[in-house]
């Protein structure tokens, strides 16, 4: 779902009933209208064999798309009217995305173990794209970094995570190698920028087989360097010991909301202060310690060493201070329920 950069209150939606949906979420429960709707499969018994996966809105073209579960992607106007409906892959679309920065460049990914991207301004058919970018494995998601758009950041099926940059699309510019498999019971892992940082965000979900596994190795939320794609960082909360399937920033990139099963995970920035605080002012109390004594002057680094490491080191400071604010859960029963699932069902655990 996607809300309109125009309109705040408007809510595009692509639902697994075939409906691709414009919500006014301003008016009471909502004034919902129907922009496209899949073909009806003509079986008796049901009417799901067509479903959108993936939707995108361009406000600058006022224009939205969607990709469906047979390769299908479509484009509409914001009122519905159909531009065109193409067969640009093999197998389902999983994902659609506009550059932020080049309002006729779109990128779709798909099960097909291909990222395409291509020029609004001539499309004719499958193979008209610009540039075809194959992978080993299935794709989950395909992001355009949102600062400049001249950067692609992919998510595989298995293992792998991908940036390719504008000054040659045809071959990564980066390839890391991250555990965060395909599993049937889980939302698809997808890896996601930061919107001012070249930061990367994602769900580990750990693996016997990687290379490097290590004993009781955690479900963690992984920051990684974009440039050189080392761990900068892990974010873990022993309350929700899930596997973190989306994870996504504010605009701002001082607060991360995660997905995790039936939960929403919030980390905070202003939060990790306020315990940092709350917790130096008690041992301050318990220790006896004034306010005159607390105000020591310490010695200032000098302006060399402060200047290496620096992209570590303010990476460290943007992301590594989140602390889990708040745990948004629905239906705790299902939650134990789907988890029992998960651990009877899961291969190799």
């Amino acid at each position: 779902m996607k809300f309109s950069p125009r309109e705040p209150g408007h809510l595009i939606t692509a639902s697994g009933d075939g409906t691709l949906s414009l919500q006014d979420i301003n008016e009471g429960r909502g004034k919902m209208m129907t922009l496209s709707k899949t073909p009806d499969c003509d079986h008796d018994h049901h009417n799901v064999c067509f479903w959108y996966c993936s939707v995108d809105v361009s406000a600058t073209r006022q224009l939205v798309v969607t990709g469906d579960n047979v390769g299908n992607t479509v484009l509409l106007g914001m009122d519905g009217n159909e531009i065109w409906n193409l067969k640009l892959h093999k197998k389902k679309v999983t994902h659609v995305e506009f550059n932020p920065r080049c309002d006729w460049l779109l990128a779709t990914a798909s099960v097909d173990q291909t990222v395409k991207i291509w020029d609004l301004r001539h499309m004719k058919d499958k193979r008209s794209f610009l540039h075809e970018l194959p992978h080993n494995k299935p794709i989950n998601s395909a992001y355009f970094s949102p600062s400049d758009g001249a950067r692609l950041l992919t998510t595989d099926q298995h293992s792998e995570l991908r940036i390719y940059s504008s000054a040659d699309w045809t071959k990564p510019e980066h390839v890391i190698a991250h555990p965060h498999r395909h599993f049937q019971h889980l939302t698809p892992i997808k890896a996601t920028w930061h919107p001012r940082y070249d930061l990367i965000v994602v769900g580990r979900y750990p693996d016997t087989q990687f290379p490097g596994y290590t004993l009781d190795e955690l479900r963690t939320i992984d920051v990684l360097d974009a440039n050189c794609g080392e761990i900068v960082c892990q974010l873990y909360d022993p309350n929700a010991a899930g596997i973190i399937s989306l994870s996504k920033f504010n605009p701002m990139g001082d607060t991360l909301a995660c997905g995790m099963g039936f939960n929403i995970l919030i980390w905070s920035r202003e939060e990790m202060v306020a315990m940092k605080q709350e917790g130096l002012l008690k041992e301050m109390k318990e220790q006896g310690i004034g306010r005159n004594s607390a105000t020591r002057s310490t010695p200032r680094r000098s302006r060399g060493t402060e200047s290496s490491n620096s992209n570590q080191a303010k990476y460290k400071g943007i992301v590594c201070n989140l602390s889990p604010q708040s745990t948004k859960t629905k239906g705790k029963e299902n939650v134990k329920t789907q988890q029992q699932k998960h651990k009877r069902k899961e291969p190799g655990e």
